[in-house]
């Protein structure tokens, strides 16, 4: 099953907001309780010193430095501030959320420190942390020119933990509501497009994403997102141009080679024989030369071989359960005109499924965008039907994009579409809510749509039932 383009989670590129605010503050040496001039300079040189590393990309240079400033003068709020900075720059979230929360404890108010630890939290994924430190900045910053802004990501750490409890309406809610703090925001946009496309409102994350590129035209996250929002629905030439403009203007960006294998896989997609994905089924899709593929009635039930999975990277024994869950799926879509059982071994089998977790070993057209595959062997005897002979399955166990195990609900999906192919639906549909659209999609679910039920019925209907469908 082709896997659908990685939908990227906007990372902030941002600078920590800096020094030079806390050096513009007035009386800092009687805030601080300097014992002198002297002191107070020195602790400024050696910010903006470290402030120079860090604009420089020598963060740990920075880091070393600073180490060595504040355990020297452990009691300045701004030494610990730049440290956090730092640590910030590093992705390093544990260790920034600790110098600014000492930043705050030896000067208050701190407002910097307080919207950079917001940040921070947000950057590591604690969304229900960042909150209080959001609230603490307005507190003590009321005034300042981009309080509306920050009252808009306040409401954006609301709803990623909303959305993190798959409340994505309500989320969607508190995202709208942000909008209308800061429209311009691409942060907030980016948050609402994430938002609506969870919900399956492509079209509404499309609107999103646009409104952002209006901002920032070279926002590579959304310029993906919007691919990927297009291959969700079926539109793949508008997908192929967005991953085109991605390409242009981030050529040498570290996905560049997995997104030119999805120009190629799309554009080759897009030219494969289409039906109408109203209809009641797409029969016309995965018809060749007039005629199907299947299961010869000689061969049924069909035996299959299913592997335990030992040793493979990401695999969990639920996903050999889910397997048989959406085999099971399809032989009751036959309606008792499929029938399988289960061998001891590989070579006894006519349909074989093994686990893997090198992306290689699904590659079968040679672009490395699949998450798994069927390989099919058939037999032209000169029948209204192309004969199956043998199906060997191949899935892999990790997300191709991120390398990490795939969900059940995501395995479910690639084994239900995986097997479509092998009980002969060489083709796929152009539906997105159907189990064999083309790629992997949130808009369908792991479980077999009425078109998926009725194409795989319009292959069998002529055969005898073998049994009664109950699976």
């Amino acid at each position: 099953m082709p896997k659908r383009l990685g939908k990227l989670i906007q990372t902030r590129n941002y600078m920590p907001i800096c020094a030079c605010l806390i050096l513009a503050m007035p009386s800092p040496v009687c805030a601080q309780g300097y014992q002198n001039q002297e002191a107070f300079v020195a602790e400024q040189r050696a910010a903006k010193k470290a402030e120079n590393m860090m604009h420089s990309g020598k963060l740990q240079d920075a880091i070393m430095f600073l180490n060595g400033e504040v355990s020297q003068n452990p009691r300045s709020a701004i030494l610990h501030f730049e440290l956090g900075n730092a640590h910030l720059r590093s992705r390093e979230f544990t260790r920034a959320i600790e110098c600014y929360q000492q930043a705050v404890r030896l000067r208050h108010p701190f407002p910097e420190a307080c919207l950079n630890a917001a940040y921070a939290c947000l950057d590591a994924g604690m969304e229900l942390q960042a909150i209080p430190w959001f609230h603490k900045y307005l507190r003590e910053n009321p005034t300042s020119p981009q309080a509306k802004e920050v009252e808009a990501e306040l409401l954006v750490a609301h709803a990623k933990a909303q959305m993190k409890e798959k409340r994505n309406f309500d989320a969607k809610q508190t995202l709208e509501r942000a909008q209308q703090i800061s429209p311009n925001s691409e942060i907030v946009l980016f948050a609402l497009a994430r938002a609506r496309s969870e919900l399956g409102d492509t079209q509404g994350a499309i609107h999103a994403y646009e409104d952002l590129l209006k901002v920032n035209p070279r926002h590579s996250a959304a310029l993906i997102n919007m691919a990927e929002c297009y291959q969700t629905s079926g539109q793949l030439q508008q997908a192929v141009t967005w991953l085109k403009k991605y390409a242009s203007s981030f050529p040498n960006a570290p996905d560049i080679v997995q997104i030119q294998n999805m120009i190629v896989a799309l554009t080759e997609k897009s030219a494969e024989q289409r039906s109408d994905p109203q209809a009641l089924d797409y029969g016309g899709a995965i018809v060749e030369a007039g005629r199907y593929y299947r299961w010869p009635p000689n061969r049924l039930p069909i035996k299959v071989w299913v592997s335990q999975g030992e040793g493979v990277a990401g695999y969990k024994p639920e996903f050999r359960v889910g397997f048989f869950d959406a085999l099971n799926s399809w032989m009751k879509a036959g309606q008792g005109r499929l029938q399988y059982v289960l061998v001891n071994t590989k070579e006894q089998a006519d349909l074989t499924a093994e686990w893997t977790g090198n992306p290689y070993d699904v590659k079968p057209t040679g672009h490395n965008v699949e998450q798994g595959v069927c390989l099919l062997a058939s037999v032209d005897r000169g029948h209204d039907f192309i004969e199956i002979d043998r199906a060997d399955i191949r899935i892999l166990t990790i997300d191709r994009n991120n390398q990490q195990p795939l969900s059940d609900e995501e395995m479910k999906k690639t084994c239900l579409h995986e097997l479509g192919h092998a009980m002969g639906l060489q083709g796929h549909s152009t539906n997105n809510h159907d189990i064999m659209f083309f790629s992997m999609s949130n808009t369908n679910w792991p479980v077999l749509s009425r078109r998926d039920k009725a194409t795989l019925f319009l292959l069998y209907q002529k055969y005898q039932p073998l049994m009664s469908a109950q699976y």
